[in-house]
C-alpha cells in the first residue's frame, strides 16, 4: 500500500475556521462528544481491482473482492449530500476498472458534491474521457513515479503504462468542456526513483498540471523506503532543485512539498522509520473522525484510508444508512478514544497533516483544549484488528 499525501482531504478547512456556523458546531462536537453536525468530505474506494502491479501496493494481482452495485453507491451519495457533504474523492484499485464509474461520478456531481478522483488513466479511452468529463469533475489525480518509462514502469510493473498515462493526461486536457479539471500528479518516492523528482516536475509542469505531490512510500518494507543516508542526500542535493522548479511552475512551496521527509533530526528519524506524520500526532489531535469518512468497495466504513483493513469496520453501508453509521455507536466510541489515544496508522500518515495543524491552532485560539495522546494508548484501542 502506498502512502497518500493528497492535500485538502478535509475539505476547505479555511472556511471551517472562518465561518462560525461551521466552526462552533465542530468545536462543540469534539469537546462534548456529541454527534457531528455535518459530514464534510468522503473518500470512496470503489474497487480493489487494478490493471497495474505496483511494487508497493497490494492491488493489481488478481484480487477482486465483491463490490457494491453502482445503484447503491448513487443512493449513498444522495444521503451524504443530505448530511452536508461538500466533496467526494473516488479511488481504487483503479476506478476505471468499473464500467459504471462515469455514472457514479455523475450522480455525485448531480447531488451538488464536488467530485475529484484518482486514476492511473491507462484505461481512459477517448470515449470514456468524453463521458466522464461531461460531468462536473473538479480534479483528477494520477501517478507518475519516474520521468521516463524505464523508471516509472520499474515501480508500476507493467510495460507501456508510462505512455498510456501520458496519453490519458492528454485526453483530460483535450476533451474537457469549458474548464478542465485540475490535474495533480502523485509521485510515490522510493529508493529507486527519488532522484527523478526534478525531472518529473518539468515533465508534468509542461503538461499543465497544477501540482506534483510527493508521497513517501507507506510500507513496512525497509528496502522500499529511503534510509537516513538517502534522505540526507535528498535534502542536500535534490530539495534545492525541487524548490526552484516548483517556484518556476507555480506549484505550492510548503515544506511538505519540498522537504517531505522533514528537516529536523527527529523528523528525519521518523521518516526513516516510515512515520511520515513526523511525530505530530503524539501531542496533537486528528480531527478527521469529526469531518470525514472512508467507504470501501463493499460498503464497509473506516475512519480514513490509512485505517482501511487495519481497524474493525465502523459500519456497513450495504445494510445501513450513512447517517446511521456517521452518528452510530462505533463511530462515537472511536471518536472518544481518538481524543486521547492514537491508532498506529496515524503516525505513518501525513494526509491530513496541514489541515490538522490549522484546525488545532484554531481550537487553541478559541480556547478549546484537546487532550494529548496517552502513552502507548494505541495498544488499548479495542477496535484495532489483530
Amino acid at each position: 500500500m502506498l502512502h497518500s499525501a493528497a492535500r485538502g482531504a478535509m475539505y476547505d478547512v479555511q472556511q471551517l475556521i472562518e465561518e462560525p456556523e461551521l466552526f462552533e458546531p465542530l468545536a462543540r462536537s469534539v469537546k462534548e462528544l456529541t454527534p457531528p453536525a455535518y459530514l464534510r468530505s468522503v473518500k470512496i474506494k470503489l474497487t480493489a481491482r487494478c490493471n497495474l502491479k505496483c511494487v508497493m501496493c497490494r492491488y493489481g494481482r488478481g484480487w477482486a473482492p465483491p463490490e457494491l452495485p453502482g445503484e447503491r453507491f448513487m443512493e449513498l451519495l444522495r444521503e451524504m449530500a443530505d448530511l452536508g457533504c461538500r466533496k467526494v474523492h473516488f479511488s481504487g484499485g483503479e476506478v476505471l476498472s468499473r464500467r459504471d464509474f462515469e455514472a457514479i461520478a455523475g450522480a455525485a456531481a448531480e447531488s451538488g458534491i464536488k467530485v475529484t478522483l484518482t486514476s492511473n488513466l491507462t484505461l481512459l479511452t477517448k470515449e470514456r474521457a468524453k463521458s466522464l468529463l461531461a460531468h462536473r469533475i473538479s480534479g483528477v489525480s494520477t501517478s507518475l513515479d519516474g520521468a521516463s518509462a524505464k523508471v516509472h514502469e520499474s515501480v508500476r510493473g507493467v510495460p507501456g503504462s508510462f505512455k498510456k498515462t501520458l496519453r490519458g493526461i492528454e485526453y483530460i486536457a483535450r476533451y474537457a468542456k469549458k474548464r478542465p479539471p485540475k490535474l495533480r500528479v502523485n509521485f510515490v518516492m522510493l529508493r529507486q526513483n527519488f532522484r527523478d523528482y526534478p525531472s518529473l516536475l518539468r515533465l508534468v509542469g509542461d503538461r499543465g498540471a497544477v501540482d506534483l505531490v510527493p508521497m513517501p512510500v507507506d510500507s513496512k518494507r525497509a528496502e522500499l523506503r529511503l534510509s537516513k543516508r538517502l534522505i540526507h542526500e535528498y535534502n542536500q542535493e535534490i530539495a534545492p532543485q525541487v524548490e526552484q522548479l516548483r517556484q518556476e511552475y507555480g506549484f505550492p512551496l510548503g515544506n511538505e512539498y519540498i522537504y517531505p521527509f522533514g528537516r529536523e533530526k527527529h523528523e528525519l528519524d521518523s521518516s526513516a522509520a516510515g512515520d511520515y506524520a513526523l511525530a505530530y500526532y503524539r501531542k496533537h489531535q486528528c480531527l478527521a473522525p469529526w469531518l470525514h469518512l472512508f467507504v470501501a468497495w463493499d460498503g464497509k466504513v473506516y475512519l480514513c484510508c490509512m485505517t482501511n483493513g487495519r481497524i474493525e469496520p465502523l459500519g456497513d453501508l450495504a445494510t445501513q444508512s450513512v447517517r446511521e453509521v456517521w452518528h452510530g455507536e462505533a463511530f462515537q466510541k472511536i471518536r472518544e478514544q481518538m481524543r486521547a489515544d492514537r491508532i498506529p496508522s496515524c503516525h505513518a500518515c501525513d494526509m491530513y497533516l496541514a489541515e490538522n495543524r490549522e484546525l488545532n491552532a484554531a481550537f487553541a485560539s478559541a480556547g478549546v483544549k484537546l487532550p494529548e495522546a496517552a502513552k502507548a494508548a494505541a495498544r488499548r484501542l479495542p477496535l484495532i484488528s489483530a
